[in-house]
């Protein structure tokens, strides 16, 4: 427990600073058109999707300032059904000034412990190969990359040969 943030839902209320985040947040990036397009797509509908079974978000707010610094959400992978067990963390940004204060992994672990209780048992993550910190905390947290060999063939093939996928079982 951290005594600097809170943890919410998503409401109405922090919608649209979520989506305004996540855009700012990760427009920088290379892949925003190709990787990160699953992610600017549940944009138009964020409320929605994570109001959905087996979905469930996270919202940071600075207690001192109550501004939203981060996000992350969890839902069934690409559409599966929760029953499946298989789960994805998707979405997960920290606002860049907040950065490199232990609050993505505090936003991750809330993620875990939701997919443990909604009954998943094998997490996915997607991350591009620019965001080599994200993937340093996923494997911190017991994500191991998905091979290429591994993936489908749906799977993003990036030219740095970094996987795009993550993946933590046995929850």
């Amino acid at each position: 427990m951290r005594d600097d943030v809170t943890v919410e839902a998503l409401s109405t209320e922090t919608e649209d600073y979520v989506k305004d985040l996540i855009r700012r947040n990760l427009a920088g990036y290379e892949e925003a058109g190709s990787v990160l397009a699953a992610t600017f797509r549940r944009l138009t509908n964020l409320l929605r999707v994570y109001s959905g079974e087996g979905a469930k978000c996270f919202v940071l707010r600075d207690k001192k300032s109550q501004e939203c610094i981060g996000f992350a959400g969890l839902g069934p992978l690409h559409g599966l059904s929760p029953s499946e067990g298989l789960g994805e963390v998707r979405d997960l940004v920290i606002e860049e000034s907040h950065r490199g204060r232990g609050y993505g992994g505090f936003v991750l672990q809330h993620c875990i412990d939701a997919a443990r209780q909604l009954g998943y048992r094998r997490l996915y993550l997607e991350t591009t190969p620019q965001m080599e910190r994200a993937q340093k905390l996923f494997v911190s947290f017991g994500f191991r990359p998905v091979t290429q060999a591994q993936a489908s063939d749906s799977a993003p093939k990036n030219k740095e040969g970094v996987p795009g996928y993550f993946i933590l079982e046995n929850l």
